[in-house]
């Protein structure tokens, strides 16, 4: 069992460096253990499914009948929830076949196996929600006698396998995960990105592409990360990321736009859910456990309003009024501010409430502050 260990390990070594290459090693374990059908499949935990990654000796339309529905029915994967990682489980000894005689599961999926109707497996990774198990079938009649020797293998293995598919996981492109034409962004008109946790970038809307290629807001940097040049930008987009991921943001970083020399960006997120069905092979397992989608929304910065309320034909003064009566105080305390009499500020509120349409100053706060948001 050393030796056969150590042959598989040194195919398991290559798939670190390669995540093409898990075939092979599935192909590797298939050949030194005769009578065993591997697969490295994902489970979804939140989905309670297992979907195929790579496999050897199965039959296509087997597996593709698991991966559209018999991985969501497959009774076993509550035996994978609860056992701990690294630790081997033989099918007979947790949820024996027989037991399963009356269930789908058995009847539609697992008795057209021929025979290979027991099963040894091992977790390699629980993180997040997303486990990696490899599991090698065999057949129910050599069960007993088989998993101790298989056992003896998965537990030598394992930690090689975990430590290469970490390494897959670190190096990965993100965007490899989708086809080229492929995207969620197409009809987004803002600059938007699909990022993960740590801010890499897994695909950008096609203003955020141009946002990107200028280089003067936002670029990308080593390992695909998103690099912000303004720091307080970089803080809130960090802070709407927390958010999104369900965590709490950083002390300290206030909500509301930011301000950049005379633009105003706002910055929102919203968290993904994956649909792993939707992702081919490898990358089901290597792609990013969360998402979120990043918006920026970019408007000219309205300063005071002063101009704008200028080009409505209000004048310095009633401009200066006006912009005051945003619901934050009465028209006596806005006199008073400004060092005016009341009768005055009356009469040039009523002279602004002719210039901009309003009759009311409910109306007005409503306009004032939509033009100090630069709305």
């Amino acid at each position: 069992m050393r030796r056969v260990s150590e042959e598989i390990g040194l195919a398991v070594d290559h798939a670190a460096c390669d995540p093409a290459a898990w075939d092979a090693v599935m192909a590797e374990i298939g050949r030194l253990l005769p009578g065993v059908w591997p697969v490295l499949q994902v489970v979804d935990a939140a989905a309670g499914t297992g979907l195929p990654l790579v496999q050897w000796g199965w039959d296509p339309a087997i597996i593709q009948a698991y991966e559209a529905h018999f991985g969501a029915v497959n009774p076993w994967i509550s035996v994978v929830l609860s056992t701990p990682a690294m630790v081997s489980m033989h099918s007979e000894e947790r949820m024996p076949a027989s037991s399963l005689s009356h269930t789908e599961f058995y009847a539609d999926w697992l008795s057209r196996l021929g025979g290979m109707t027991a099963s040894s497996g091992i977790k390699l990774i629980d993180a997040d929600g997303r486990l990696a198990v490899l599991n090698l079938q065999h057949d129910l009649a050599r069960a007993t006698r088989e998993h101790g020797r298989l056992a003896a293998v998965m537990e030598q293995i394992g930690p090689r396998m975990r430590r290469a598919i970490e390494t897959n996981r670190a190096c990965f492109p993100a965007s490899a995960a989708f086809a080229a034409r492929e995207t969620l962004l197409d009809r987004v008109a803002d600059p938007a990105f699909v990022v993960t946790r740590d801010l890499r970038l897994v695909e950008a809307s096609r203003a955020g592409q141009a946002l990107l290629a200028a280089g003067d807001v936002l670029r990308v940097g080593a390992l695909d990360r998103i690099q912000v040049r303004d720091p307080r930008l970089s803080a809130a987009m960090a802070r709407e990321a927390a958010l999104a991921y369900g965590g709490a943001p950083a002390h300290g970083i206030p909500p509301g736009p930011v301000r950049i020399g005379a633009e105003t960006w706002q910055v929102t997120a919203i968290g993904l859910r994956q649909d792993l069905r939707g992702v081919l092979g490898m990358a089901r397992l290597l792609m990013p456990d969360q998402l979120a989608l990043l918006v920026l929304r970019r408007a000219a910065a309205a300063g005071d309003g002063q101009d704008r309320l200028a080009e409505l034909g209000l004048s310095p003064a009633e401009a200066r009024l006006a912009l005051l009566m945003d619901g934050s105080r009465s028209l006596v305390q806005a006199a008073e501010s400004l060092g005016i009499r009341h009768e005055t500020a009356r009469s040039q509120l009523r002279q602004v409430f002719a210039k901009l349409g309003v009759s009311r100053q409910a109306e007005l706060a409503v306009f004032i502050l939509r033009l100090k948001q630069g709305a």
